[in-house]
């Protein structure tokens, strides 16, 4: 392990928004973190704990932080039954490689959230989410180093406290546990009814329907393969989310807010086709994408930050940018949004 000095944070940014680390270092073993918190105590700095650099915004300037990028590897099944199979993850592999891999096993539960940027230790603390589907339904326990204590603990899936793109590392626990691995159960396909519920998705239904009703390779929309879903949801997000190497940004930026049907009511008098999606019988989801979209905001530039012109959801970097113009988009972005329809929209990358 190499700890290095003045790094620049735009080559692990998919923003590429940042100054530099003062401190940087790669781990891919549980037994470094000793080391790495000795350090950061002995030079007075605390430690940042990321993986992809794919839901973070960084600031400019020296951030006086010890970066620690977490890229411990390992796949392994640890238990199967005839109806489903345990695998555990480290935390350090590419999450939508270990997506493609289950895919391929025939392992239902992750192919709605193909085509994800980041790392596996990712996806507990965001509870990722897309396609009718959210991380925490296969999750049945995390691995921890616990900075506080100096030990590894694990976490049952009721431990993690999940909630809408929220967790307990992500709130409470935040900056305290570091993810070695994850466990997920995922279901064996015996049958190929009911394969998914992203199939019953929106715009998974849509994209299918646009083939004429059958996915490739001629099985009907009802029907298809768990690879077939896989790369429909994988043509979806190419249409809809700009490549993060060609077109620099953290994708989703916005939480698509959770409001009381009440809220709900009101915006369907002006906007009869608003799409929503009911929770329970006090709240709904609207997506944060429509809001914006339809105050009349996709494809406008705020300076160096613009919103993407195929996807309101998604805030890029035009050349640029630094954290004061991507704040600044951001604010003016809120307030358009909350004058219109009384709704606050909350960021969904941290920024550091």
């Amino acid at each position: 392990m190499k700890i290095q000095e003045y790094v620049d944070i735009k080559n692990y940014s998919t923003l590429q928004i940042g100054g530099k680390f003062r401190y940087f270092t790669i781990v891919d073993n549980e037994k470094e973190f000793g080391v790495v918190y000795n350090f950061a105590k002995q030079n007075n700095v605390p430690v940042f704990i990321f993986g992809g650099g794919s839901n973070v915004v960084f600031s400019d300037g020296v951030i006086n932080v010890l970066a620690l990028k977490i890229e411990i590897k390992g796949f392994e099944i640890v238990n199967q039954t005839k109806k489903y199979v345990d695998i555990k993850v480290g935390g350090g592999e590419v999450w939508d490689k270990i997506v493609e891999k289950t895919v391929e096993m025939n392992l239902q539960g992750l192919e709605g959230l193909s085509a994800i940027p980041g790392t596996v230790g990712a996806t507990p603390v965001q509870n990722v989410g897309a396609y009718g589907s959210e991380v925490k339904d296969t999750i049945i326990e995390v691995e921890v180093f616990d900075t506080k204590d100096q030990i590894i603990k694990k976490f049952s899936n009721d431990d993690c406290k999940f909630g809408y793109r929220d967790s307990i590392f992500k709130n409470e626990a935040k900056g305290r546990y570091i993810i070695i691995s994850v466990k997920y159960r995922l279901r064996k396909i015996v049958s190929r009814e009911n394969i998914s519920s992203s199939l019953a998705y929106p715009g998974v239904m849509e994209y299918f329907s646009a083939q004429g009703g059958s996915a490739s390779g001629g099985d009907k929309i009802e029907n298809p393969t768990l690879k077939q879903l896989r790369e429909a949801i994988i043509e979806i997000r190419k249409g809809k989310l700009p490549n993060p190497s060609e077109t620099p940004n953290v994708r989703s930026f916005f939480k698509n807010p959770i409001v009381e049907n009440s809220v709900v009511e009101k915006i369907k008098i002006d906007f009869p086709k608003l799409k929503f999606f009911p929770i329970d019988e006090k709240f709904t989801k609207i997506p944060a994408g429509w809001l914006i979209e339809n105050a009349g905001l996709r494809g406008k530039s705020f300076g160096n930050i613009s919103i993407y012109d195929k996807n309101a959801l998604v805030l890029v970097n035009n050349s640029r940018a630094s954290k004061e113009d991507l704040l600044k988009a951001k604010d003016e972005i809120i307030k358009i949004i909350k004058e219109k329809f009384g709704i606050t929209l909350e960021q969904e990358p941290e920024i550091i």
